[in-house]
């Protein structure tokens, strides 16, 4: 379904969702937030599907507006880096976003997308990869490859969360249904695995402001269907 929304919401419920058709009509997957440079990267979950950043033209956080771009790659002395062009249509009136620029970079199955720092991470299923996107250099990495791991553990991989300290935690839709950690000097750790889930997938991997405290999803639970849901608290302190 290439014709999905963002929407808006406030974490309080004062205030009614509000659709933002400015970043765009395609299959959306994530939204993750660069404060500093106010800029917003999505994710498309699409077998060739673009990574997109979108340029609010008014002060931020107003998002009525704006410029949606989608990600070019082009190697450099062996790196990679992204550009980025204008999508003409953001509302794929006539054409998806992503077939509107030549040569934009495909990416199998955009996922989990979180930002750090000046790091944006996003994971991608369909070929079981975890990059990073470095704001201010345009330099893009590979973090995690199940092709070329030494420990390839981590599989299904979908949304992210990450800690002050750098480390990535990605949840599994289906694998082994773990949470996995990538942390900054490249070694891949099991934090926990939720047995007997085998038709579910774990969701939303998110922390409470003090950091103590990890909570996720299992979505459809040990019964594999829609209204068996559940959801852990891991206590980190």
């Amino acid at each position: 379904f290439d014709l999905g929304q963002s929407y808006e919401c406030d974490p309080f419920g004062q205030k009614a969702a509000e659709v933002r058709p400015a970043l765009g009509r395609f299959k959306h997957e994530a939204v993750a937030v660069d404060p500093l440079n106010e800029i917003l990267y999505l994710t498309e979950d699409q077998p060739d599907g673009g990574f997109y950043r979108f340029r609010p033209d008014n002060q931020f956080p107003d998002l009525s507006s704006g410029t949606l771009e989608v990600a070019r790659m082009h190697e450099t002395d062996g790196r990679l880096h992204l550009s980025w062009v204008p999508v003409p249509d953001p509302q794929a009136n006539v054409t998806p976003t992503r077939y509107q620029v030549a040569d934009y970079a495909p990416f199998r199955g955009g996922e989990g997308l979180v930002y750090q720092e000046g790091l944006i991470y996003f994971s991608t299923k369909r070929d079981n990869r975890v990059w990073c996107y470095d704001v201010t250099s345009s330099e893009l990495t590979v973090v995690y490859d199940i092709e070329t791991s030494a420990n390839p553990i981590l599989s299904g991989v979908d949304n992210l969360t990450i800690t002050p300290s750098g480390d990535v935690l990605v949840a599994e839709d289906g694998g082994d249904m773990q949470v996995i950690i990538l942390t900054p000097d490249n070694r891949i750790i099991p934090l926990v695995q939720i047995p007997a889930h085998d038709r579910s997938e774990i969701t939303g991997p998110a922390f409470d402001p003090s950091y103590s405290r990890l909570y996720f999803s299992s979505q459809r639970g040990a019964e594999g269907d829609n209204s068996h849901g559940v959801t852990y608290e891991i206590s980190l302190a």
